[in-house]
């Protein structure tokens, strides 16, 4: 059973079991709460259990970090209860320091004290062992994983100005697991075109990207697939300009001006390229640096809206096959065939393969 501390009431108390119970290791159990608090990091209590002390934080509403502080039963070198100005703390120390877990009532003093005390001399709970030793492999593999992760993020194509971590952070959002873009055009504050191996993606996020894009503290991301896509196009001045992504959705306009719209509120400006979801504003030196890497992309969605021909060879019939009905049917194929091919939707592989299987029906 939880034991309370002299200040903590047994409706916090209660609160705060329950509020911590997602979070203990398997068989780990909270012997005692305390009123220890601090403001920065914030945290609404301390928790001794039989494997560690814990900071956490409880406002009765968000799960996130409920966990702030923490010290392992074998990290713990010694504890205090310092006065200050007339405040007790609760500071226990390790081999890297000491962790301060704040302010607490000096009557609850030695109630912390016996048992810290308690959990220095016996260890972690033989209970819990296991599911320490689970976690600790299991923090050791994600960070190899974040390793290997920012070393590939390293050979990600970079045109522009380099990527801070929290527009990192907010392209690894669209990503699949592992995902990695292609290419990354950074327009700065005017926002980022991510390209994937199969859709595109405009992001205005964070700061004065958010307030230029009319979403203060927001954001606009957009996703084009490759599929959808019909065209990018740049449309340039003497030195600045705009690429657009061009789908059924998002027509082209013409030249989109940045001055044409400042007498209008951000989402009153209608052809204003720092709001619209489809346009990035571009420094005209960044595009030209970009354009071989952009005719690639270009590449890439014509094959995207390329039709699959699958060609399907019957099996052999030793009974002679009945002579065509009609000649016309088989030079109506091929001239259509030729057509396809000549267009590009056929390459040279596919309307020769088209070409077999068409004679090879007829025959």
């Amino acid at each position: 059973m939880t034991q309370l501390s002299p200040k903590v009431k047994e409706k916090n108390g209660a609160k705060w079991c329950a509020a911590l119970a997602p979070d203990l290791l398997n068989g780990e159990t909270i012997w005692a709460l305390v009123s220890a608090g601090r403001m920065k990091p914030v945290t609404s209590g301390a928790a001794i259990t039989n494997a560690r002390i814990i900071g956490f934080w409880h406002n009765g509403e968000s799960t996130d970090k409920r966990i702030v502080l923490e010290v392992m039963a074998h990290q713990i070198r010694g504890v205090d209860f310092p006065v200050k100005a007339g405040s007790t703390s609760m500071r226990v120390m390790t081999d890297q320091g000491e962790v301060n877990f704040g302010n607490l009532h000096k009557d609850e003093v030695g109630f912390a004290h016996y048992f810290i005390d308690y959990l220095w001399r016996n260890g972690v709970d033989p209970a819990v062992a296991h599911a320490i030793d689970q976690r600790h492999k299991s923090e050791v593999a994600a960070q190899l994983a974040e390793h290997d992760y920012l070393s590939k993020r390293e050979s990600v194509k970079v045109f522009g100005g380099a990527l801070k971590d929290k527009w990192w952070n907010d392209i690894r959002g669209h990503a699949h697991p592992g995902e990695l873009p292609w290419f990354i055009i950074n327009s700065g504050s005017a926002g980022r075109l991510v390209a994937f191996e199969d859709r595109l993606l405009i992001s205005k996020t964070g700061g004065m990207t958010s307030l230029m894009a009319g979403s203060f503290g927001g954001g606009r991301e957009t996703t084009f697939p490759y599929s959808d896509i019909t065209n990018i196009e740049y449309n340039g001045g003497f030195a600045n300009g705009v690429l657009e992504v061009l789908t059924p959705s998002y027509q082209g306009t013409g030249n989109h001006y940045y001055w044409r719209s400042t007498n209008k509120a951000r989402n009153k400006a209608s052809d204003d390229p720092w709001t619209l979801s489809n346009c990035l504003p571009l420094a005209k030196h960044i595009y030209r640096e970009a354009q071989p890497t952009l005719n690639e992309l270009h590449r890439k969605i014509m094959d995207a809206k390329r039709p699959q021909v699958v060609v399907h060879h019957a099996p052999a019939d030793p009974s002679p096959a009945p002579a065509p009905a009609a000649d016309a049917g088989l030079a109506d194929e091929l001239t259509r065939l030729a057509e396809m091919h000549q267009q590009g939707v056929l390459d040279d592989d596919e309307f020769k393969a088209a070409k077999k299987a068409a004679i090879a029906r007829q025959s």
